[in-house]
């Protein structure tokens, strides 16, 4: 604190003597306090003499000492946030109180390619600031946002701290192709979001509607999440910010496994030939862990009229409760801005950097290394260690290892490196008129490491493999924005552009078998006596988009309000015919308040009615899709000379008419506000059709070469009804209390994949697999026109037979043992019939602060596996493990083996408070320099309501198939944290 203080004393008198450095007359002193309406100090507040450029700044005690001239009339007090006063000068001491303006503290959003007024909005548009995020561990900035807007569906199955989020907007515009909103990172698209710390981000705008996205063209179907990061804050001097936490994470459930004892129950009871290991082993103790999580930051930030800077390190660990899962990170980010030209220029310039480690382990699957899979099977009656200390293999069951064998011995790690930079001028040539450019560069650079030593396994190969691959983005735009208010009623506002992105990708890989030495492991690859065609491989590939937009918004006297947009896209991922594509939008409101039928209505403090037509495109898919690629397909000998060569195979047939996905949205909105907009909040209701869908549809050999063509056919609907309301229940001295709910309903309809050149009849997903039921056609959903995404279609579960059979319902009304016979039936959907979230924040006892947020998923379906697996007698006993629901299956004389059928589907409707947090702000009035002392703690998954028997009900809705609980999942984890905020 002494050397901000020195610095900002420093600075004083070197400010005062640029500003007196033209001054010849007599002059006289003029010293003060300016403070706000709380009459707390306030520094850096910016003292002119009115028609001058003489001036200084308030000190960290809201002080200040001015030379001014002998005829010098009048001071003016400036300040971001608050209200210009202008006092005349009538003594030697002059103290001024700076109240808030209102306009500056009226909502601002960001929209493609610049900013608005929230009461300006014409399209569905919702934004979220970072004191308005959830706290604790957040593993992905993008889990701050989770619950907190309507229409936007973050999830993720599972608690893997190298796992990613699901984000869906409004459901997903495709099934072919990707999925995921488009991020724009300070108005950069296309940049990962892992790449930046939480504490670094400023704000979100979620833009819903196609009205909005269209700006962005061939990216925008799925939606657009724009991020701002934090920027240094003009005239208040430099702030230090330090932000710090420690977690602990638990698994929030377990699966219900028998223990020892009960297996020894278990075969005493039937009478079963069992080898008893003697053992006493909870497998899930062994493979779990409490996992420890921290992360520290620091930033400082500042700036004056000309200048801003804002500059960031962080630091985190995630420890992951699957011992041998960890992830590791590091992210630093500097954000320049400076103005000149007599405020006419802006150069803003941002640069950071992000590396991070991982450890992984493999739980996917039900193979050999699947950590998860091995410890639930295996017997709690074998230890984990023979008696000289060396792990235990045993030989009870087909494809049986230790799952701590595996965690110890085998390594696979990843390490990456990300940077990212990007500077931008904005030049205004006229009043108005401002032309600007923008570059950037993104590279991301990760390396993969996979070492087996021979001795994991008894046929004693191993095996060792090293990978590379770089990304790297170049990023060209240039805009030309025009401002003009006439007669104070007539607002116009111009944006038009051109922008230029290419997208490289390349790397390479090598790998093989029997090392020869365990030590050395992965770090000398030339020790691997076994390498095969395949094992070493190289790539590279590029894309390029090509884009010319344009917006305009008029408004008639902040009443009437008209957005049009058009963007044209060239994209070099579609075939030759079809590499432009063209989307308009357009998008109007009324301000219906402002109406004089309305004026006098007290009660009513807002209400707008918006609508818009929008068009956006989808491009997200991979390269090259538009035509044959031939590719090593093995060896073979030259039928000529005998010679071993190379043998090449093509992978599809080409389609020069291949384009864009092309969803086209109607949006209507009605945003209010009651009592002086206490209560305010919006109400969507929208409809997206999603036609020409990007889909490898299978077509018939001959008179094609291959089996299969990327084209687009096919439509989807999605429609909906979006919620969202924000109260100020209480806000009196001793408490003040603000709480917002969401609610958002999205169907996902299939219109049609079938009836044309490209089309198939069902699209068969969500297989299932494991232990007792292996081969066969095992899909759990179909993807069929009519009906909607995530649609159950399975045997319907009638009964099960007096030989313990299951019988299930026929076509014809009957019941039948065969499960070819069975009538394929629909049993349920993942799909949710809605979701909500509710967050509050309460402020009382003056420096306690409490903060928590419930999220709901009503109506939806789960398809429990792991029961399905786990829960059955048949196969797994006695020398593998089952649940306690199995048991049960035995006593009723089950001797089916594990089968798909609806008795498996469950209503997986939950409740869970998503975060809680109680904060203790310390009083620090007394403590120069000290803006801020905040400590708190964090609880995140604290509680969850559900009648869902399975670990836990949440999935993750990506891809054609999801609202599947297996036994691979990594589990849901509790998390206690306990954190610091500083600020000085």
């Amino acid at each position: 604190m002494k050397l901000k203080k020195f610095f900002i004393k420093m600075l004083m008198p070197v400010l005062t003597f640029l500003l007196f450095v033209n001054s010849t007359y007599s002059q006289k002193v003029i010293s003060g306090v300016v403070t706000d309406v709380n009459k707390d100090a306030i520094p850096g507040v910016s003292v002119i003499v009115k028609g001058t450029s003489v001036g200084t700044m308030t000190d960290l005690d809201g002080k200040y000492s001015l030379n001014v001239k002998e005829d010098a009339k009048i001071l003016v007090f400036s300040y971001i946030g608050k209200e210009t006063q202008e006092l005349e000068i009538d003594g030697n001491i002059i103290n001024c109180k700076l109240i808030d303006d209102e306009s500056e503290l009226e909502e601002i959003i960001v929209v493609g390619y610049g900013t608005m007024k929230k009461s300006d909005k014409t399209g569905a548009v919702s934004n979220i600031t970072s004191d308005e995020l959830n706290t604790g561990v957040l593993t992905d900035p993008i889990q701050g946002l989770q619950g907190k807007v309507a229409g936007v569906m973050i999830t993720k199955q599972g608690g893997d701290p190298n796992a990613g989020f699901s984000v869906k907007i409004r459901g997903a515009a495709g099934f072919g192709s990707g999925t995921q909103p488009l991020y724009v990172i300070d108005g950069i698209p296309g940049v990962d979001p892992t790449t930046i710390a939480p504490e670094d981000i400023e704000s979100y705008n979620v833009l819903k509607d196609a009205s909005t996205t269209a700006i962005y063209g061939a990216r925008g179907s799925n939606g657009v999440i724009i991020i701002t990061t934090k920027k240094g804050s003009k005239q208040k001097g430099s702030k230090i910010s330090f932000n710090s936490y420690v977690s602990i994470d638990n698994v929030a459930k377990r699966l219900d496994l028998l223990s020892a004892d009960e297996v020894r129950s278990y075969v005493d009871k039937y009478n079963i030939d069992f080898t008893d290991g003697g053992a006493n082993t909870d497998w899930q103790n062994e493979i779990y862990r409490t996992g420890l999580s921290q992360s520290h930051n620091l930033s400082v930030s500042g700036g004056n009229n000309n200048t801003s800077y804002y500059t960031s390190l962080t630091h985190s660990n995630f420890k992951g409760v699957i011992k041998g899962s960890s992830k590791q990170r590091t992210v630093g980010r500097i954000n320049l801005s400076q103005k000149g030209l007599n405020d006419r220029l802006t150069i803003s310039s941002s640069l950071s950097g992000t590396v991070e480690k991982n450890d992984y382990i493999s739980y996917g699957g039900w193979g050999t290394n699947d950590v998860l899979y091995q410890a639930f099977r295996r017997s709690p009656t074998d230890p984990v260690y023979n008696a000289d200390g060396t792990f235990l293999e045993s030989d009870r069951m087909f494809n049986s290892k230790n799952p701590i064998a595996t965690i110890e011995q085998i390594q696979s790690e990843r390490s990456a490196k990300r940077f990212l930079g990007n500077l931008k001028a904005d030049l205004e040539i006229y009043k108005g008129l401002i032309l600007g450019t923008n570059l950037a560069y993104i590279r991301n650079d990760d390396e993969s490491f996979n070492f087996t030593p021979t001795y994991s396994y008894k046929a004693g190969e191993g095996g060792a493999g090293r990978s590379y691959n770089n990304y790297d983005n170049v990023l060209l735009e240039t805009t030309l924005k025009y401002n003009k208010t006439l007669n104070d009623t007539h607002n116009l506002n111009f944006v038009g552009g051109y922008s230029f992105q290419q997208e490289g990708w390349d790397g390479f890989g090598a790998g093989g078998s029997n090392p020869a030495s365990n030590y050395i492991g992965y770090n000398n690859l030339a020790l691997l006596q076994n390498v095969n065609p395949g094992d070493i491989y190289s790539y590279k590939s590029e894309a390029r988009l090509i884009s010319f937009f344009g917006r305009a918004i008029y408004n008639y006297n902040s009443k009437y309000f008209l957005t049009a947009s058009v963007r044209r896209d060239g994209s070099s991922k579609f075939g030759d015919n079809k590499e432009w594509g063209i989307f308009p939008a357009v998008s109007a409101a009324w301000n219906i308040k402002d109406e004089s039928f309305l004026k006098n209505v007290t009660l009513l403090s807002t209400l707008k009615l918006r609508a818009s037509y929008g068009v956006s495109g989808n491009q997200d898919i991979g390269l090259y899709l538009d035509r044959t690629i031939f590719r090593p397909n093995g060896t073979a000998p030259n039928p000529e000379t005998g010679e071993t060569v190379i043998v090449f195979k093509g992978d599809k047939n080409p389609n020069p008419e291949l384009q864009w996905e092309e969803n086209r949205e109607i949006n209507i909105g009605l945003d209010f506000g009651l009592f002086s907009n206490r209560i305010s909040g919006s109400v969507e209701l929208y409809k997206k059709t999603t036609d020409h869908l990007l889909y490898e549809y299978p077509v018939p050999v001959p008179p094609n070469a291959y089996a299969n063509t990327w084209a687009n056919y096919g439509a989807i609907d999605n429609t909906g009804i979006e919620f969202d309301v924000h109260t100020s229940i209480l806000n009196k001295k001793s408490i003040n209390w603000k709480s917002s709910v969401t609610f958002s309903t999205n169907k996902q309809k299939v219109i049609s994949i079938d009836g044309g050149q490209f089309s198939t009849t069902d699209i068969y997903e969500g297989y299932v697999s494991g232990p007792g039921m292996v081969g066969g056609s095992n899909h759990s959903q179909i993807v069929r026109t009519g009906y909607e995404l995530g649609t159950f279609i399975m045997p319907e579960y009638a009964s099960v037979s007096s030989d313990g059979v299951f019988l299930f319902y026929t076509e014809a009304g009957g019941v039948t043992r065969s499960i070819a016979d069975a009538e394929l039936r629909v049993v349920g959907n993942a799909l949710p019939d809605f979701e909500m979230g509710w967050s509050n924040q309460i402020i009382f006892l003056k420096n306690f602060e409490l903060n928590f947020a419930f999220r709901a998923v009503v109506g939806t379906d789960m398809l429990n596996a792991t029961k399905m697996f786990f829960g059955n007698p048949n196969g797994l006993m006695p020398n593998g493990n089952v649940l306690h629901s199995a048991l049960y299956e035995k006593e009723r004389g089950l001797t089916s083996s594990p089968t798909l059928s609806s008795y498996y589907i469950e209503d997986a409707s939950f409740i869970r408070l998503d975060n809680l947090t109680l904060a203790y702000n310390l009083n620090v009035k007394k403590i120069k320099g000290v803006e801020k002392i905040r400590f708190y703690f964090t609880s995140n998954n604290l509680l969850l309501f559900t009648k869902y028997t399975g670990i836990d009900p949440e999935t993750t809705y990506d891809g054609l198939s999801f609202g599947i609980d297996n036994f691979n999942v990594y589990p849901k984890t509790k998390t206690y944290t306990f954190g610091l905020n500083l600020i000085f």
